[in-house]
């Protein structure tokens, strides 16, 4: 069903003049559009034209959205049709069939111009013949960017696909390996320790050097501990000395394994208290032989536990297997992509802020991922991979707001105006391509929603609006 836009000529001249093919025709050239055209107004989530069906109008968007979805297996809309916009069949088009479906997003007007005119208008409006053929060009270029990107959202998902199953089945193997080692591990130690055992005085003395062992195994089995490399190194040569202090021969290589775990000297000295001095080289012995395997075993058991995170992050950013429209956690989203930028987190802070019971969003999960890695990114390129990101959601109304802030140098005031331009970039020739930002705009506009950003000496944070309450998406 339509509504209607009540209007005059008046109305639809002003309209054009905001259509930026239309610059700098005269008043009367815009008239006689204005005149020659139908108006057209369609409610918002019906069709303006289908797919397949034989286009006959030059379609001047007067006001509101239109989504353009091609039907393929990809979730990926085509292009958004805005208010200033033109689109349908030109002249010297050969397009013989819709390539796409165009639905209203919002209350739509619009002015279409009968193919039957286009001689008439070429005639009275000689500079259209060069306005659409830059139209045609344009337009050509919307497409290639936007078949690019199903292009490469397919390959993510065939690559997460892939990489679930080549990887997952020997990352199951090696940790079922380690979980055997871990316990053969266990069957040796307290074989060796019941040798050493044999030298001890009484029974006391040995439960106490076996709760000491155990001790020193739990901490070596946590995992290493988070310490300045200048701290480490001061531990592992106290350590080593320490050691050799005590007859130790393998100092050099049983000191860095306990530096790792942030083992103490006190910790070792309680470890030996229960052994006569003259065991002492045995008893750290032995404690090598353990804490080697278990440090080993625990290498193992953390490497293929990260496999299984990179491979389930990969499979949620793709959101791979899941139909085009998701209900999407956004705080969820943001950690997934966060776990693609693990190798360049190492000296950057990140601070959350997410608002705890969220609503879902329905959307297209692997396109917002796309747009949250590119902002993202565009914070650690800034930061260089050192300084404070700050990730936030919050429900204000009955919009999400998503906000991506870094605590770099800011955009400088002669480039704000250009960040979302194609193929605009500061980066060094060959460092990027422009796209990212390009990118977040067009997906954020397929949600209906709106990124903009602040930025200052002290850093720059992106703000993205998306509408909760929407019934459907195209």
């Amino acid at each position: 069903m339509d509504f209607q836009v009540p209007s005059n000529l008046e109305d639809r001249i002003a309209a054009l003049q905001s259509i930026e093919e239309l610059k700098g025709l005269a008043p009367e050239e815009l008239a006689w559009i204005a005149g020659a055209g139908d108006e057209r107004s369609v409610e918002d989530g019906h069709l303006v034209f289908s797919q397949g069906a034989p286009p006959h109008h030059l379609i001047f968007i007067l006001a509101g959205e239109v989504m353009i979805k091609r039907h393929t297996s990809s979730p990926v809309s085509v292009l958004t049709g805005r208010t200033g916009r033109i689109t349908g069949k030109t002249p010297f088009s050969r397009i013989r069939a819709w390539s796409a479906e165009g639905r209203a997003s919002g209350n739509v007007w619009l002015l279409e111009l009968h193919e039957s005119a286009f001689p008439a208008m070429l005639a009275a409006i000689p500079s259209m013949t060069e306005r659409i053929v830059r139209l045609l060009i344009d337009r050509n270029r919307e497409y290639t960017r936007a078949e690019e990107q199903i292009g490469k959202l397919s390959a993510l998902g065939k690559l997460a696909g892939n990489l679930a199953h080549e990887m997952n089945n020997p990352a199951a193997a090696a940790r079922s390996a380690a979980l055997a080692l871990s316990q053969d591990s266990d069957v040796a130690g307290n074989d060796v320790r019941y040798q050493l055992g044999m030298k001890f005085s009484d029974r006391v003395a040995l439960d106490s050097y076996i709760r000491g062992m155990d001790a020193i195994r739990s901490q070596i089995k946590s995992g290493p501990h988070q310490r300045s490399s200048l701290d480490a190194n001061d531990l592992e040569e106290t350590l080593t000395d320490w050691l050799s202090g005590n007859g130790f021969e393998g100092a050099w290589k049983l000191a860095p394994i306990l530096a790792e775990a942030a083992v103490s000297i006190p910790q070792l000295e309680e470890f030996l208290a229960p052994v006569a001095a003259e065991l002492h080289p045995i008893a750290l012995q032995d404690l090598f032989n353990t804490i080697s395997r278990d440090a080993a075993i625990a290498t193992v058991t953390q490497a293929t536990g990260r496999i299984f995170q990179v491979v389930t992050a990969v499979k949620n950013y793709s959101y791979m297997d899941r139909q085009a429209l998701q209900k999407i956690d956004l705080a969820k989203a943001l950690e997934d992509v966060l776990m693609m930028f693990q190798p360049r987190l190492i000296n950057v802070t990140i601070k959350k802020e997410i608002q705890p019971d969220l609503p879902l969003l329905e959307g297209y999960g692997a396109e917002l991922n796309q747009a949250f890695f590119a902002l993202i990114e565009n914070s650690l390129d800034v930061m260089g991979n050192r300084g404070l990101l700050t990730l936030a959601v919050k429900l204000q109304g009955d919009e999400l707001l998503i906000e991506v802030g870094d605590d770099g140098p800011g955009i400088p005031e002669d480039v704000k105006d250009r960040v979302f331009e194609p193929f605009f970039t500061t980066k060094p020739l060959g460092s990027g391509l422009g796209l990212g930002l390009d990118t977040v705009q067009r997906v954020v506009a397929k949600h209906i929603g709106t990124v903009a950003f602040d930025t200052s000496a002290s850093g720059t944070v992106f703000h993205v609006r998306l509408p909760v309450a929407r019934a459907e998406i195209y």
